[in-house]
């Protein structure tokens, strides 16, 4: 075990300390996900932890003229901001490489990426709708496709978020990871994260996953990610493709499923 003897050693295991983020649309599977990487003891994992808020509160606090954290020059608020994170997960083990899933970190990964250099995103997709239908057996609530998809609704918020960070500085370092793709084939797919986290593979068990859905892929396993046409309009008859469906190129990985 790592012993630490000053207060220099510790803020050095600070600043090396990688953290990772997991978000995902309803029913996309991010706590199925985020609780396969806990298998592996090098990662400490948590879903919904307070780190997310403890984080919001302080960047929205630089906003706020009334609130001491709006004097403060960038520099330290970024600082701020970086301990609030190392201070919701100080339990970690000192080497630990550290992934919080939260589907609110989505409105936070612009920021995030400046202020963890080594930081990579996985958001979890599905298609829409599936993710309609799953909420109306789940909840016996049969939404209408427009309140759903709305700017402000369960599946067009998280979508209009996603679209944004697609064409940022932050894309390179984003992966789209549909639910049906890691059901289907989740030993390839964890490679392939495993390499997009640049960690060492390790021998995960999936037996806690839910059964596929749909058929196994037969797509090759990742290529980059599609942005959207901004331009033209759909035909009335034709239900709009998710963002991550349509065309034009951007810097993002993902890993899709054969549909959705």
């Amino acid at each position: 075990m790592v012993q630490l003897k000053s207060n220099d050693q510790v803020l050095k295991v600070v600043s090396m300390t990688r953290y990772h983020f997991v978000a995902g649309f309803p029913t996309a599977g991010a706590r199925h996900f985020a609780g396969l990487l806990a298998q592996n003891p090098r990662f400490s994992v948590s879903s919904d932890s307070a780190a997310e808020q403890v984080f919001g509160l302080l960047d929205a606090g630089r906003e706020a003229p009334e609130l001491p954290l709006s004097d403060l020059d960038g520099d330290t608020r970024a600082a701020l901001l970086r301990g609030a994170l190392d201070a919701v997960h100080h339990a970690r083990p000192l080497d630990a490489v550290v992934i919080d899933n939260n589907p609110k970190w989505l409105g936070h990964m612009r920021r995030l990426s400046t202020l963890f250099p080594l930081s990579r995103f996985v958001v979890m997709v599905r298609d829409p709708a599936r993710i309609a239908a799953e909420i109306a057996e789940e909840t016996g609530d049969a939404r209408s496709p427009a309140s759903l998809m709305s700017k402000d609704g369960l599946i067009g918020a998280p979508m209009g978020q996603v679209q944004d960070l697609l064409g940022s500085a932050a894309a390179d370092r984003l992966l789209l990871l549909d639910y049906e793709r890691l059901l289907s084939d989740p030993e390839r797919v964890l490679g392939a994260v495993y390499s997009f986290l640049g960690e060492r593979v390790f021998a995960h068990n999936f037996r806690d996953l839910p059964a596929r859905t749909v058929a196994p892929s037969v797509k090759p396993l990742a290529r980059r990610f599609s942005m959207p046409s901004l331009s033209g309009a759909h035909h009335a008859q034709t239900a709009p493709q998710p963002v991550w469906r349509r065309s034009q190129s951007s810097a993002a990985l993902m890993l899709l499923s054969e549909t959705g």
